[in-house]
């Protein structure tokens, strides 16, 4: 993108959006196959697992889908598509992108095109590019018209509202999700992915885990003038993310009262989140677990499987079945309450870094000293509490990434145990 000339037609550029996935809530393809028949609803879904495979193009899974709809009238698919609500913050997010001085565009391979322009005309969007349906005396054929159901036609649909628009793909700013969008994120001078498949995961510019499209304003110049600026975004990921890092205090108090079962607790949730993560790469969502994953997820981490979740449960489980309960009890609180107080403190109020790690603050480091001080101090004498305290602190403040949340607890307790010997 750096090194992209930029030549300004009439505008900032033009943003367009996906609409399956991305600017609506549901599917529509699925919606449509509901309305008909459980039959081929079932048969739809069936051609949407095997596009996920990569068994079938984007184009044959949407036409397959739309000859299943043959004999519907033009007027009730409508329906369909009225009944189907935006993502949360899209009529927003667009308002406030026009208003910015950007083009906005809607683009499908699988919505048709009347619905597509009626979402269009709803949210004020400049251009609207849709499949075309065959349709006779009011009733659907099953027969889609040109190539627009395809990631090909998708792009020269797009690349001809840029030229009518005087821009180029070098002002084109695309949000997508999944493959049907492989031409134009490739094309385009910078792609937004929401929520995506694996294959757009790795092609995509910037990555949001979010159900609120609105959110996507941190990565435009322009979002600080709506509220979204990337500290305060960052912030309010971090203060999610350590939200559920502080409810494992509960760990030892379900240890004390049963220590076989709380491993079996957390070994079971740090399984499921392993099997949740993996689904993600394939844009495949696990209730509760996608969710909450999505919603603490920092938008550099999702390229891969992210590690943080699984190491914290991981040290959780290793203080818990190998240290004795005053030390995994600090090991645990430690990690809990120590890391997330220096994480959002440093975050918010940090202004001096560290200099071997800028990621960290001085303040975030002091922090977390004082918390462990005060933990330890119930267990140990102040000696041995003020040690786990600059224990905690030097593990915290080195440039481990991920690694920590494994370290801290281990470090953290097996000074409680050493001073406990």
């Amino acid at each position: 993108m750096a090194g992209v000339e930029v030549k300004r037609g009439a505008g900032k550029g033009v943003v367009a959006f996906d609409v399956d996935g991305v600017f609506l809530r549901g599917l529509f393809l699925s919606r449509a196959a509901s309305a008909t028949s459980a039959w081929v609803w079932i048969r739809t879904m069936w051609l949407g697992f095997l596009l996920k495979l990569g068994v079938i193009s984007v184009r044959q899974a949407v036409e397959r889908a739309y000859y299943l709809q043959r004999g519907m009238t033009l007027e009730r698919l409508l329906r369909v598509g009225d009944s189907l609500r935006l993502a949360h913050g899209a009529g927003e997010l667009c308002a406030d992108l026009k208003r910015a001085g950007y083009s906005v565009v809607l683009v499908s391979a699988g919505v048709p095109q009347q619905v597509v322009e009626r979402i269009a005309t709803n949210v004020g969007a400049d251009g609207a590019h849709g499949v075309l349906l065959e349709v006779r005396d009011g009733t659907l054929t099953g027969r889609l018209l040109g190539d627009r159901q395809s990631g090909r036609g998708k792009r020269n649909a797009l690349d001809r509202m840029l030229r009518e628009r005087g821009f180029s793909w070098a002002e084109a700013t695309v949000v997508v999700d999944d493959a049907s969008n492989v031409e134009i994120v490739s094309a385009a001078w910078r792609s937004v992915a929401v929520n995506p498949e694996w294959r757009i995961l790795r092609m995509a510019d910037f990555v949001a885990y979010t159900r609120n499209l609105h959110e996507i304003l941190e990565f435009f110049p322009e979002g600080y003038t709506s509220g979204f600026t990337l500290r305060e975004t960052a912030i309010r990921h971090e203060a999610f993310r350590k939200a559920i890092h502080s409810c494992s205090v509960v760990i030892p108090v379900l240890a004390h009262w049963s220590r076989p079962l709380t491993l079996w607790l957390i070994g079971i949730v740090t399984l499921v989140y392993l099997v949740s993560e993996s689904m993600r790469l394939v844009g495949i969502a696990v209730p509760l677990f996608s969710s909450v994953t999505w919603r603490a997820m920092r938008p550099a981490e999702p390229r891969m499987v992210v590690a943080g979740p699984f190491l914290f449960g991981l040290g959780i489980f290793l203080v818990v079945a190998f240290f004795p309960p005053a030390a995994a009890a600090v090991g645990v609180l430690v990690l809990a309450i120590g890391d997330s107080a220096a994480s959002l403190i440093g975050r918010a109020f940090g202004n001096t870094v560290l200099p071997y790690n800028p990621g960290k603050t001085l303040l975030g480091s002091l922090s977390l000293f004082a918390v462990g001080v005060l933990i330890a101090i119930f267990y140990v004498p102040v000696p041995w509490a003020l040690l786990v305290g600059v224990v905690a602190s030097l593990v915290e403040s080195l440039p481990l990434g991920p690694s920590d949340n494994l370290l801290l607890p281990l470090a953290t307790a097996g000074v409680v145990a050493a001073a406990m010997a």
